[in-house]
């Protein structure tokens, strides 16, 4: 199994549970709403958005290490 589903699968429970638990103390029950909505943006952050930022540094710190390096040579 992928290293991202696997990330999915132990940070929506997470996401859901905060939210469930939020929920139960300001409104006094379960906000269902919010436990769903919390679950599908954390399933969307681990599985969509963060392995995109991590792609973007990683050929930003690539691209800014390349070019010390050719201004280390001059």
């Amino acid at each position: 199994m992928n290293n991202r589903w696997k990330n999915a699968l132990l940070v929506i429970p997470i996401y859901g549970a905060a939210a469930f638990i939020m929920g139960y103390i300001i409104e006094g029950k379960p906000v269902w709403n919010l436990v769903i909505s919390s679950v599908i943006a954390g399933f969307l952050l681990v599985v969509f958005i963060l392995p995109r930022m991590e792609k973007k540094r990683l050929e930003k710190e690539k691209k800014t290490k390349a070019s010390l390096e050719e201004n280390g040579n001059d």
